[in-house]
């Protein structure tokens, strides 16, 4: 903990809520079974540049998902509930660390069209489950296309954002 104009300031890492993390993936594999297909952290806290009120950013992956977004949620409200409870999720609270999970949940299939979320995890998504390699594949697809593209990550005032092709034309349409 640091001090910042009077102000505690908290910088926290993957390994201050890897606990939590591996709590959370553990009841996943739980709810979804074998229809899990990866787990990955990504952002702030694997940045190593979380505070106390940063939440924990994982996209989920898993087959046979609800259409709507919102009945995608509703399945892992319960275990957000039942994390709540947990002594590893108390444990955060008393040291003031982030604790709250943001969670992105997609098919496979939406995975394969490369949605621009993927950009970031990339770069800083650490992988906790990923049945054959299913992620691993698609974020390595992505890379070498970046890397075709000549694309890359800036770090500006309000955060990082992406140079997907320097030389681009007016019109052009890029694919990820």
């Amino acid at each position: 903990m640091w001090n910042l104009n009077g102000r505690s300031v908290l910088s926290v890492g993957l390994s201050d809520v890897k606990p939590l993390i591996d709590h959370y993936t553990k009841l996943l594999k739980n709810l979804f079974g074998d229809k899990l297909v990866s787990v990955v952290v990504f952002g702030s806290v694997v940045r190593n540049e979380a505070k106390a009120d940063s939440d924990i950013d994982v996209l989920i992956v898993a087959e046979d998902l609800p259409e709507d977004i919102g009945s995608r949620y509703k399945l892992t409200s319960k275990l957000r509930r039942e994390l709540r409870k947990s002594r590893v999720y108390r444990e955060l609270m008393e040291r003031n660390m982030p604790r709250l999970i943001s969670e992105i949940i997609l098919t496979p299939e939406e995975v394969s069209r490369h949605p621009p979320i993927l950009l970031d995890i990339t770069v800083e998504g650490k992988i906790l489950y990923d049945k054959g390699g299913f992620l691993k594949r698609e974020l390595e697809e992505i890379r070498k296309r970046l890397r075709e593209l000549g694309a890359r990550r800036v770090k500006g005032k309000r955060g990082w954002y992406w140079i997907l092709k320097p030389d681009i034309k007016f019109g052009e349409v890029i694919e990820i």
